[in-house]
């Protein structure tokens, strides 16, 4: 979805990290905790936080319903990952 929302995006990484999930959880945009990752229902509620938070230029959402996951965008892999660390 994150591809599809943005043409400039040519890298999404999507980590495990425990402590900063839960440090950015409900401080970066936040998927709904009842959102099961790697579903059609996912991809409507990245697209809905692209739309309607400053994701676009963050770059960066916590999925509250897949614990310790993050994901992190961007033009390239280095842009994805500075964003991210």
């Amino acid at each position: 979805m994150v591809y599809e929302l943005d043409l400039n995006v040519q890298a999404v990484i999507h980590i495990h990290h425990k402590n900063l999930w839960l440090q950015l959880t409900g401080i970066v945009p936040t998927t709904g905790k009842k959102i099961p990752y790697g579903t059609p229902e996912m991809a409507r509620e990245v697209k809905r936080l692209y739309q309607s938070t400053d994701l676009k230029h963050q770059k960066i959402f916590v999925m509250a319903g897949h614990e310790e996951g993050i994901i992190s965008f961007g033009k390239d892999l280095r842009d994805a990952g500075d964003i991210l660390f």
